[in-house]
């Protein structure tokens, strides 16, 4: 599947400093915009950024970031 053109996440064309990912101090630039690894939409560098978590190289958009880091007792179990 082909990356869109604009941003899933704020729906901005992805061009120029949205495809520069930053991972820590370095910055990692694409040519297409990046697939969170747990939704799959596809977002720009300022809706998306690259974890540590398994890989050193985990793509997680903000939303998602956010729901990983609730709180435990706030699940919905």
């Amino acid at each position: 599947m082909l990356p869109p053109s604009t941003c899933q996440a704020c729906h901005r064309e992805a061009r120029g400093s949205l495809l520069d990912y930053q991972r820590g101090a370095t910055c990692l630039h694409r040519e297409s915009l990046l697939q969170c690894d747990i939704c799959e939409r596809f977002a720009c560098a300022e809706c998306l950024s690259v974890y540590d978590i398994l890989s050193g190289y985990d793509f997680v958009c903000h939303e998602c970031a956010r729901q990983l880091g609730r709180n435990p007792s706030s699940r919905d179990h």
